[in-house]
Formats: C-alpha cells, structure tokens, sequence
C-alpha cells in the first residue's frame, strides 16, 4: 500500500468518524434527549407514594395519567393549557397532584392562598377547584374555605404535600429522570411505569402516543373558566398576597 492509499484511508476514516459522531448527536439531540424514562428501580415504593399523595382526580376509567405541578410553574401551565384537555377527551383517569416548594434560606416562596388551596385539595380531592385555581390569577384568587396558616391540621397537609416531593425526586432520580416540571407519569402498553420531565413541547407526544391521545382537539376549545369569589359573608376570605419572582424545583 502506497503513501497515498494510506492518506485516502485515514481521511476516509475520520469522515467516517465525523459522520458518525454527528449522527448519533442529531438522533441524541431530536429524539434521545426528549424520551420518556421507563422506572426499572423501586417501582413499587413510586406507585405506593403516588397513591398515598393527595391528588385531585377527574374520576373517569380511562388510562390513568399523573401530573405533579406547582402553581408558579410556568412550564406546567404550558402543558396543562396544551395538553390537559386532550386526556380529558379520551376520558384518562388524570390525578393532579399540586405542591407547595420549600422555602428558600428563610425566604418563603409561596402566598397565603396558595398554601390554603394546597390544603383544600389535598384533603377534598376537587379536580374542579384545581381546575378553577389554575385558572385564575393569583392576584384573583381569593378562596373562602379555611385558611391553612394557624391552622396546625392544614398546616401539616402543606407540608405533606412538600414530603411528597422530598421521597419522590430521589427515587425518580435513582431512575435517571431529570427533576423538571411538570412530571408526567403514567402506565405504557406492557404496565411499565413511564415518566415525562415535560418541560419541553417536543416531549409532548410521548405521553399523547403511549395514551392514545389526539395532537389535536376537533372544534374551538372551551374558554378558561372565569373566577369570581362568592358574596358569602360567613367565608373566610384569604388574602391573596402574591409572591414576586419565580420560585420552586425549577428555580433552582
């Protein structure tokens, strides 16, 4: 083999290699990076704490889909407007599951409503009034059931809620799941748990494709439920004192 041979079949191989090493980061980059992660670790101690959390459900029969979301979480509203009413479509069994972040080095990241509203669903399990929460504006939002401050019970649920996310990341984690939100968990076709870090729009049609989920609704959507507080005198307003700033998991 002459010197020139060996030249044309260097170069070859580092085409080769170029050609390669880009291909595999195109395949990373558009598919890999988005998938979701299936659990293979510690399956039961997930599906146990799921259950045991104090998730609002829509109480259809169909698939059941989990959504782990925290008010001031704007990847998470994203998903809910876009996504959220084509699992209602197919009638999914959808527990939403709102927490409240930890307070940062004293500085508390959450309002007075948001704390008693955690507490309302958590206890009463109202896929209505998350919906009607979600879809109001903090400023807006002045709820008239029992206020969570002072109130050692409801107090206790906030920081349940809190736990919850303090058991679940680990063992998301141990999973190889990047703590982003919302999460998306659900079953696939082989009852192998899944789950979605979806705070990306490209990781969307995972969750759609494993469900059975339209990627689009037929018809103009319904618009966004307008709040008003009730004029009951007897209610025990909270105030609505919004927090500034972005906070939560993904602040971090």
């Amino acid at each position: 083999m002459t010197r020139k041979h060996i030249l044309y079949a260097i170069l070859f191989l580092i085409v080769a290699a170029v050609l390669g090493i880009t291909g595999y980061w195109l395949y990373w980059d558009n598919f890999v990076r988005w998938a979701p992660v299936t659990i293979t670790q510690k399956q039961k101690d997930i599906q146990e704490l799921l259950d045991s959390s104090g998730y609002a459900a829509s109480g259809k029969e169909g698939p059941e889909i989990w959504v782990i979301t925290y008010r001031n979480c704007a990847t998470c509203k994203v998903w809910e407007d876009q996504e959220l009413p084509k699992f209602e479509a197919i009638g999914a069994d959808i527990r939403l599951v709102p927490f409240a972040p930890m307070d940062v080095e004293g500085r508390v990241t959450t309002t007075a409503s948001e704390r008693s509203t955690i507490a309302e669903i958590w206890l009463n399990r109202s896929y209505p009034l998350y919906k009607q929460w979600r879809a109001a504006s903090e400023e807006a939002w002045q709820p008239t059931f029992r206020a969570a401050d002072d109130d050692l019970a409801r107090s206790a649920v906030v920081q349940a809620s809190r736990d919850f996310i303090a058991k679940l990341e680990p063992l998301l984690g141990d999973n190889g799941v990047p703590i982003r939100y919302p999460l998306i968990i659900w079953r696939d076709g082989t009852q192998h748990i899944r789950v979605c870090a979806c705070s990306d729009e490209r990781m969307y049609h995972y969750v759609r494709d494993d469900l059975h989920a339209p990627s689009k609704l037929e018809g103009a959507q319904a618009p966004a439920l307008k709040i008003e507080a009730p004029a009951t005198a007897a209610a025990e307003t909270v105030a609505s004192d919004s927090a500034t700033g972005n906070y939560g998991p993904d602040s971090r």
